[in-house]
């Protein structure tokens, strides 16, 4: 007999999340700063494209326009990796490979969400908007702070 977490959800679907979140927009503060006035600018960007992507999603947007949106996004994206990983080269950061690895893997991931809006088989847009703000978060507060505080200690 299964005993455990699954009695736990069976005895509790009112726990299951069923609504899509209110607001999955996010803001730019000083928590995020790496201290460097260029790449600060270029995070306030991104977020700027994944809040536009995601009032894309809220107001019901066709998924044409969400891989514009989304396109757009990942442009950008690709456009801050290249003058981060350039600064990191500058201030010679050991972990400037691994950084860009994650780079690459954030690229193709949204690469095959592209493809999916191209095809006309999108994938959940919250669900998209959610792994793209919690990746740009976490990356920024977990690695960026790394050649952040490396930078500082030069």
């Amino acid at each position: 007999m299964v005993k455990g977490p699954l009695i736990l959800y069976l005895q509790l679907p009112d726990k299951i999340p069923t609504k899509k979140p209110k607001s999955m927009t996010i803001e730019w503060n000083e928590k995020f700063s790496v201290s460097n006035t260029a790449i600060d600018a270029e995070h306030k960007s991104l977020f700027d494209a994944l809040n536009s992507f995601y009032q894309g999603v809220q107001s019901g947007a066709s998924n044409e326009s969400l891989a514009a949106l989304l396109t757009k996004l990942a442009d950008y994206a690709a456009t801050h990796f290249r003058s981060e990983e350039i600064f990191m080269k500058k201030i010679g950061f050991p972990e400037l490979d691994r950084h860009k690895q994650e780079h690459q893997a954030f690229a193709e991931k949204i690469g095959g969400f592209l493809e999916s809006y191209n095809s006309g088989k999108a994938p959940a847009s919250f669900e998209v908007t959610h792994f793209i703000m919690d990746w740009i978060v976490n990356h920024i507060k977990r690695e960026d702070m790394k050649y952040a505080k490396f930078s500082q200690g030069r």
